[in-house]
């Protein structure tokens, strides 16, 4: 896994409205902690975290250089996001040990061309990350799974990933990764239309003697 170095000032301030300062100031608030250290609340250039996202993920290791405190390992903990506008708002950061095991997640790519596709069948891909537990320097930065001989009804599950025995995959088992699935054909409605011209039709037989009966009515009025 890559290392990459960013840069980061401790925050004096705090609550909604310094934050929302910090922001409209190009920054981004946040807060490292961990390995039972003292927490320090900091800021990071906004757009350079997000250039940093862009070219290396979440997962991505970073050494942290803080201005008048040093430089600590760390990584991603968590990121909050605007729902609506997707602008950054905060980020968690946790440092780390480069001799200690972590749990971190690695994005599930999948690679080749399954013929059951080619067959008419669909691809499901529901499970897109697995949750690993190593050494930070053993943590990869994607899992290739080869969908190459995959057919209409055969899947995948993460019990059929193989990784070197120092990573432990926390996921269970039976967990399914990807399927090729048939694929699906809608009912016709035909069936629906004729049942339902039957029952009209029944109606209209139904109706049938009663003008019939008015007819004669107004013949014996006529008669009379």
């Amino acid at each position: 896994m890559q290392q990459v170095r960013l840069e980061a000032q401790k925050r004096e301030t705090a609550g909604k409205g310094a934050a929302r300062g910090m922001r409209r100031a190009g920054n981004l608030p946040g807060v490292l902690y961990g390995r039972k250290n003292e927490v320090i609340p900091i800021q990071i250039n906004a757009r350079g975290f997000q250039d940093f996202l862009h070219n290396y993920g979440e997962n991505a290791f970073i050494n942290l250089e803080i201005a008048d405190h040093g430089t600590e390992n760390v990584m991603v903990k968590e990121i909050q996001r605007d729902p609506v506008s997707n602008q950054l708002l905060h980020t968690d950061l946790l440092r780390i040990s480069m001799d200690e095991p972590i749990t971190s997640a690695a994005t599930i790519v999948l690679v080749g061309s399954a013929p059951g596709i080619q067959e008419g069948g669909i691809l499901e891909f529901p499970h897109r990350q697995l949750t690993l537990h190593c050494l930070p320097t053993l943590l990869p930065e994607e899992i290739e799974v080869d969908i190459s001989e995959l057919y209409i009804d055969d899947r995948l599950s993460v019990e059929d990933i193989s990784l070197p025995e120092e990573i432990e995959i926390l996921d269970d088992p039976n967990t399914r990764i990807v399927a090729i699935v048939p694929p699906r054909i809608e009912e016709e409605p035909e069936a629906e239309v004729e049942e339902g011209m039957e029952v009209e039709a029944e109606a209209d037989e139904d109706a049938e003697p009663e003008v019939i009966s008015r007819r004669s009515a107004d013949d014996e009025e006529d008669e009379e």
